[in-house]
């Protein structure tokens, strides 16, 4: 079982241009599977399974968090006023 995140390490498939790609819009699409799998976590209603598995994939999550940020098309002030749009929407900032 998995959320979002598998441990496989198959290859991407297909001709797929990573660097003409949307780096911040990718970061965020990261960012907000990383507030789902912090609320999995954080459940006091998750089972201990689910609260493992989001934790091992919340580290998978942070490293593609970190190579979105090295994007060449990521900006950061667009980053950061998605996150904050993502945290109301989770309600992350109200906790």
């Amino acid at each position: 079982m998995f959320y979002f995140y598998s441990d496989s390490k198959q290859p991407i498939t297909g001709d797929i241009a990573i660097w003409n790609m949307n780096g911040t819009r990718c970061y965020l699409t990261h960012y907000d599977n990383y507030l789902f799998l912090q609320f999995v976590s954080n459940n006091k209603l998750s089972s201990e399974m689910e609260k493992k598995q989001a934790r091992h994939e919340q580290t998978i999550c942070e490293k593609k968090l970190e190579f979105w940020k090295r994007h060449p098309k990521y900006v950061h002030e667009d980053a950061v006023a998605g996150i904050a749009l993502l945290k109301k929407n989770w309600r992350t900032d109200h906790v």
